[in-house]
C-alpha cells in the first residue's frame, strides 16, 4: 500500500507540472501568433516517465559517467523526436520553448528519484492547479481558443491532487525536520463529514456541467451582460458629470482695443493645444477624494486590528477510531447513566441521609414546575420553594405537635450545607425529614398558585 501511495504522489506531481508547462507554452505562443497553437504533448509525457524510470535505474549504479551519458543521450533523443513531430518549419522560437519545457520535465522527474514529494508539495501543486486553471480558462475563453481536453486535464489534476492530500494523512509520517508526527482524531465529525462528502461530490459534477455548450453559453452571456451594465453605468456617470459642468460659467473673452491679432498657426501646430474640460477635472477630483478616503479607512483598520500571535505546535498527535468503538463507548456511557439514575432512587446510595432528603425536595420541586437552576445555591432554592407553598399548607399538626414546613425546609438546607462543606453542626432528627418529605408529596402546586407567586 505504501508503494502504491508513493507511485500515486509521483504521478500527480509530474502530471500537474506537465500540463502547467504545456498550456503555458500554448498560451504565450497563441498570443504571439494570434491563433490557437495547441500541439501534441506525447513526447512531453514520455520525458516525464522516462526521466524518472531511467534515473531510478541509474541511481543503483555507482557510475557517474554512465549516469551523465545516459541522461544526455536519452534527453537528446526525446528532444529530437519532439522537434520533428511538433515544430513547424521555420518555428525556431517555438521549437526552442518546447525543447526547454520538455527538458525541464525530464530533469524535474529525475529529481523526484532523490526526493519524494511530501504533503506540502502536494498542497502546493493543488493550489497551482486551481490558480493556473483560472488564468488559462480566462485567457482561452476570452480569445475563444477552444480545446477538448483542456478542462478535462485540469479537473483530473485538481481532483487527483486533492486525493493525494488525503492519502498523505498517515499515522506516522516524517516531516522535513525529521520530527515524528502522530495523527490523532479529536472529537466527533458528526454532520461535518457528510457535508464535506457532499461538497466533494457536487463540486466536480458542477465543474463538469460547466463544460456543456448550453451552460457555457449562458455563463458567457451573463458575464458579457454584467460587463455591458458596468459600461452603461460609467457612461451615465460621465454624462451626469458633463451636465454638472455645464452650469459652470465659462470665462468671457474681452477684446482690448489695440491688441495685436493672434498670429496664424501653421498647419499641424493645433495638435499641441490644451483643451480645458471641466468634467475631467471633476472626475479626477472625485477619484482623488475616494482614494484618500479609502486610505484613511484602511489605516484605521490596520491600526485597530489586533494581530494574534501564531502558535506552532511541535508535535501534532491524531489517532483514528472506528465507528464501532465510538458506538460501544456511547452505549457504555448511556448504560452507566441509567444505572446512576436507578441507584439515586434508594437512600443507601447517598453518603449521608441528608443528601437523600435534599434530593427528594429537588425532585418534588421539579415535579411541580420549580426546577433548581444551576446558578442557585441550596438556600436560595429552598427559599423559592417556601414562597410558592400555599399558606394553608405551611402549618401541620401531627401527634399533638405543630410543625412548620418553611422551618423544616430551612433546617434541611442548613444541614445539607453543613455536611456538604464539612462544617460541624448538629443534625436534625431523621424522622422530621421523613415527615417533611411525606407532607411535601401531599402538596400539589397548581398553575394558578405559581402564576400568583411569580
Amino acid at each position: 500500500m505504501a508503494q502504491v501511495k508513493s507511485i500515486y504522489k509521483l504521478f500527480i506531481t509530474i502530471f500537474s507540472e506537465i500540463i502547467w508547462v504545456y498550456y503555458g507554452i500554448v498560451m504565450f505562443t497563441s498570443v504571439k501568433w494570434n491563433q490557437p497553437a495547441f500541439f501534441d504533448l506525447t513526447w512531453i509525457m514520455v520525458a516525464g516517465v522516462i526521466g524518472y524510470t531511467l534515473n531510478n535505474l541509474l541511481v543503483q549504479k555507482s557510475n557517474q559517467l554512465l549516469f551523465f551519458l545516459g541522461n544526455i543521450l536519452v534527453i537528446g533523443f526525446i528532444v529530437l523526436q519532439n522537434w520533428i513531430s511538433v515544430v513547424p518549419e521555420g518555428g525556431w522560437g517555438f521549437g526552442l520553448a518546447v525543447s526547454i519545457g520538455l527538458s525541464f520535465i525530464f530533469i524535474r522527474s529525475a529529481r523526484l528519484v532523490y526526493r519524494q514529494p511530501n504533503r506540502r508539495a502536494i498542497l502546493q501543486h493543488f493550489e497551482g492547479n486551481v490558480m493556473l486553471y483560472i488564468v488559462f480558462a480566462f485567457v482561452f475563453t476570452l480569445n475563444q481558443w477552444t480545446n477538448q481536453t483542456f478542462h478535462l486535464l485540469f479537473i483530473v489534476a485538481i481532483v487527483s491532487t486533492l486525493l493525494g492530500m488525503i492519502l498523505t494523512l498517515q499515522n506516522h509520517e516524517d516531516s522535513e525536520d525529521n520530527q515524528m508526527i502522530r495523527i490523532m482524531k479529536v472529537g466527533q465529525s458528526k454532520w461535518f463529514a457528510g457535508m464535506v462528502i457532499v461538497l466533494f461530490i457536487c463540486i466536480p459534477i458542477f465543474s463538469l456541467a460547466l463544460l456543456l455548450p448550453s451552460v457555457n453559453h449562458v455563463i458567457y452571456s451573463l458575464g458579457m451582460g454584467i460587463w455591458e451594465g458596468f459600461k452603461w453605468l460609467a457612461l451615465r456617470i460621465d454624462s451626469f458629470l458633463g451636465w454638472l459642468s455645464s452650469f459652470i460659467d465659462q470665462p468671457e473673452m474681452i477684446e482690448i482695443p489695440g491688441t495685436p491679432e493672434e498670429p496664424t498657426m501653421p498647419p499641424g501646430a493645433e495638435q499641441g493645444t490644451f483643451n480645458y474640460s471641466p468634467s475631467k477635472w471633476i472626475t479626477a477630483g472625485a477619484l482623488t477624494l475616494l482614494v484618500l478616503i479609502a486610505f484613511w479607512i484602511l489605516s484605521k483598520l490596520i491600526r485597530n486590528r489586533q494581530i494574534s500571535k501564531p502558535i506552532y505546535p511541535k508535535n501534532l498527535i491524531i489517532t483514528k477510531e472506528s465507528w464501532w468503538e465510538n458506538f460501544r463507548r456511547d452505549l457504555k456511557a448511556y448504560l452507566q447513566y441509567l444505572k446512576l439514575r436507578w441507584h439515586r432512587r434508594f437512600p443507601y446510595f447517598y453518603y449521608k441521609s441528608v443528601y437523600w432528603h435534599y434530593h427528594q425536595v429537588i425532585k418534588w420541586g421539579k415535579k411541580n414546575g420549580l426546577v433548581k437552576l444551576k446558578s442557585e445555591t441550596s438556600q436560595e432554592y429552598v427559599k423559592r420553594l417556601i414562597n410558592h407553598i400555599p399558606e394553608t399548607e405551611t402549618c401541620v399538626w401531627y401527634k399533638d405537635q405543630k410543625y412548620e414546613l418553611p422551618e423544616l425546609l430551612m433546617r434541611l438546607s442548613r444541614d445539607y450545607q453543613a455536611v456538604y462543606y464539612g462544617q460541624k453542626a448538629e443534625m436534625s432528627e431523621e424522622k422530621e425529614y421523613k415527615f417533611l418529605i411525606n407532607q411535601l408529596q401531599n402538596i400539589s402546586l397548581s398553575d394558578k398558585v405559581l402564576q400568583a407567586k411569580n
